[in-house]
């Protein structure tokens, strides 16, 4: 039997097509990953856009009614003074 090398066992086709499809699979579950962090990220900031434009217009609202009746008062006192 001579020189006592062996011989490499050939690997079967199939054995090669699961090696690429764990490679495959392991790949998207990272981009998946991946783009859920970012899409939890995106929707983190969206809600603290919306809470902050919430309450920059609960501000101009209350500044607008302030405004409305600082012109009644001044419409009071004005038509107080013709009569």
């Amino acid at each position: 039997m001579g020189t006592g090398k062996v011989k490499p066992v050939p690997t079967p086709p199939h054995c090669h097509v699961e090696s690429k499809l764990r490679e495959a699979t392991t790949r998207l579950e990272l981009q998946l990953a991946k783009e859920q962090a970012a899409r939890l990220e995106a929707e983190k900031y969206a809600n603290a856009a919306q809470m902050k434009s919430k309450y920059e217009i609960e501000e101009l609202r209350r500044h607008l009614e302030q405004a409305h009746q600082e012109l009644r008062k001044r419409d009071a006192e004005t038509s107080c003074a013709i009569l």
